[in-house]
């Protein structure tokens, strides 16, 4: 009967969703080798953001998005300062009891990007390191995250941060998300209110790696000057390609 179990409990892992992220940021999920992953996302601002990541080898991925803002409307489209790149590797896979581990750099970022302060309104993570953790309960997965994160963005002498979040769904077709971001380079104005970054999602999944969320970003309020929260859609979808 224990072995039975056991093997109840691996299976249930196996198949769980593992989304790549929380809200914005990332969990210890892989992509599947030869696996290609995109994501498309709107934001205030008119905003688009479009990124694509392969797996290989069920333990590395690496990815690269760009976005421009006021692409609907009138007046100039204002691009990304430069493209953002991604880089995971999984260290450990996860276990029955055990969490999964990820290291990792990344320059994407998420919301708009403020030239002037050569940043996105919610920083890309730069090196990271995440564990990542899923069990089966109440019809569906829930999943913890967490993580710590060293940004290269604006504010580099304190761009250290540390995160936490979890996903659940539902029957593996609705869920949400609830994600805080420490972010202790944005505690202090002009820029920040000293919150840190609270965000939520509503997720609707039609598969193991396709699936849109509604995003709440900055409930608390933490930006100055802005009617928290900032709402965002994203639609994910992913295709074996070898």
């Amino acid at each position: 009967m224990k072995k039975i179990i056991l093997i109840m409990i691996s299976f249930s892992v196996l198949f769980a969703i593992q989304p790549q992220r929380i809200v914005h940021c990332p969990t210890a999920g892989i992509a599947d080798n030869g696996k290609l992953l995109f994501f498309v996302s709107a934001f205030p601002g008119d905003g688009l953001r479009c990124g694509a990541t392969l797996g290989l080898w069920d333990r590395l991925q690496a990815g690269v998005s760009y976005g421009a803002m006021n692409i609907v409307g009138n007046g100039s489209v204002k691009v990304d300062g430069y493209p953002g790149f991604e880089m995971r590797f999984r260290i450990k896979h996860e276990g029955i009891s055990t969490p999964a581990v990820a290291l990792g750099v990344e320059t994407i970022g998420f919301g708009k990007y403020l030239s002037d302060r050569k940043r996105y309104e919610h920083k890309s993570r730069g090196a990271f390191i995440v564990t990542s953790k899923n069990w089966k309960v109440l019809w569906g997965s829930l999943g913890a995250h967490i993580g710590m994160n060293y940004s290269f963005e604006e504010n580099f002498s304190r761009g250290f941060s540390t995160y936490i979040g979890i996903d659940k769904d539902f029957k593996d077709a609705v869920g949400f998300k609830l994600e805080y971001d420490l972010a202790i380079g944005d505690w202090k104005k002009p820029y920040g209110n000293g919150y840190g970054y609270l965000s939520a999602a509503i997720c609707a999944y039609f598969g193991e790696s396709s699936y849109v969320t509604f995003d709440f970003f900055d409930i608390l309020g933490n930006v100055v000057g802005k009617v928290p929260p900032s709402r965002e859609f994203f639609v994910y979808f992913g295709a074996k390609i070898f």
